[in-house]
C-alpha cells in the first residue's frame, strides 16, 4: 500500500470513491491500514500533540507519532479543533506535520484555512452539522433541509474552497445538496451522513465495528460487532473495515436509510438560489 499525497487525492476526485475513518488508538489505525482505508483522522485530549502516555502496544492515550507508526502508509489528518489565533493554528499544524501528519483538521473560519495554506500546510474543515457549533443550527440534527439553510451550507463550502482547503467534512446535509457542492468545488467532500455522491465516505471506526456503546447514528452502520470477540480483535476489526471498504466501492453503502433528504420543493428553491 502506497500512502496517498494531497496531489493524489485531488487526482482521484470524481474518479474514485475514497474511505476515511476517525480512529482513537494504534490498533484501530493499524487495522485501518490493513483493511485498505484511504484516510484516517485522529485527535487527542490535552496536550498529546507534544507528549503521549503509553500504557501498552495498542491501547494508549497515544502520541500522534504512535498512530503514524501504526499506519505508516495511510494518509493521516490530525484534528486541531478550533484555535484561538491563526498563529496558534500554524504552530500546532507545524508540530503535527513534524510528527507525521499529512494534513490537519481546523474548525475555524476560512481565514484560518487560508493562513495555513499560505504556509504550505494542508487543511480540512467542516460544514453542515458541526457538533461544537450546533447551537447555531438548532442542535444535533441535519442541516440544509430547506432552501435557505442549504444555500448557507453551499456558501460556506465555496468560501472554504476559495480559502484553499483540501477537504471539507460535510456532516448530515441532504444528499442532493451535498452532490451539488461536490460538483462545484475543487476540494474533496468528506461525507458523514451526506450521501454517496461526495468524494469520500467518512465514519467513526466505533460505528463501523460495533464498539460504540451509545446509539449508532443514522448515517452509520455496524459492519462487524467486535465487542464479542476480543480474543481476535485485530483480525475481526480488519474484517469489518474491509467490508466497509467493499460496500463503499460496490455502492452498497450508504443506502437511502443512511442519507438525509430534502423535500423536492425546497431543493428546487435551493437550485434557483445558486443559479
Amino acid at each position: 500500500m502506497i500512502k496517498l499525497t494531497v496531489k493524489d487525492l485531488f487526482e482521484k476526485k470524481g474518479k474514485q470513491k475514497l474511505t476515511e475513518l476517525y480512529v482513537t488508538n494504534s490498533l484501530e489505525a493499524h487495522a485501518s491500514e490493513q483493511a485498505g482505508i484511504d484516510i484516517i483522522i485522529v485527535s487527542f485530549n490535552k496536550d498529546t500533540l507534544r507528549t503521549g502516555v503509553p500504557t501498552n502496544r495498542w491501547f494508549r492515550d497515544a502520541h500522534i507519532s504512535d498512530i503514524r507508526n501504526a499506519a505508516p502508509n495511510t494518509f493521516m489528518i490530525y484534528g486541531l479543533g478550533q484555535l484561538p489565533s491563526k498563529e496558534k493554528a500554524i504552530e500546532a499544524a507545524l508540530i503535527a506535520r513534524d510528527n507525521g501528519a499529512d494534513a490537519v483538521y481546523c474548525g475555524n473560519s476560512p481565514a484560518y484555512i487560508e493562513a495555513l495554506r499560505n504556509e504550505g500546510l494542508p487543511a480540512v474543515s467542516h460544514i453542515g452539522l458541526i457538533p461544537y457549533k450546533s447551537t447555531w443550527t438548532g442542535g444535533f440534527k441535519a442541516v440544509g433541509k430547506d432552501a435557505e439553510s442549504a444555500f448557507k451550507v453551499y456558501q460556506d463550502a465555496l468560501a472554504y474552497d476559495s480559502a484553499g482547503a483540501i477537504g471539507l467534512e460535510v456532516e448530515c446535509v441532504p444528499d442532493r445538496v451535498a452532490e451539488i457542492i461536490t460538483k462545484k468545488v475543487d476540494l474533496l467532500t468528506l461525507s458523514m451522513g451526506s450521501g454517496p455522491k461526495c468524494d469520500v465516505e467518512f465514519l467513526f471506526i466505533q460505528d463501523v465495528i460495533g464498539t460504540n456503546t451509545d446509539r449508532v447514528p443514522k448515517h452509520a452502520k455496524v459492519f462487524k460487532d467486535t465487542n464479542k470477540s476480543y480474543d481476535n480483535l485485530l483480525n475481526d476489526t480488519v474484517e469489518g473495515l474491509k467490508k466497509f471498504v467493499n460496500d463503499v466501492n460496490s455502492k452498497e453503502f450508504p443506502t437511502p436509510k443512511n442519507i438525509v433528504g430534502i423535500e423536492d420543493n425546497e431543493y428546487e428553491k435551493f437550485l434557483n438560489k445558486i443559479g
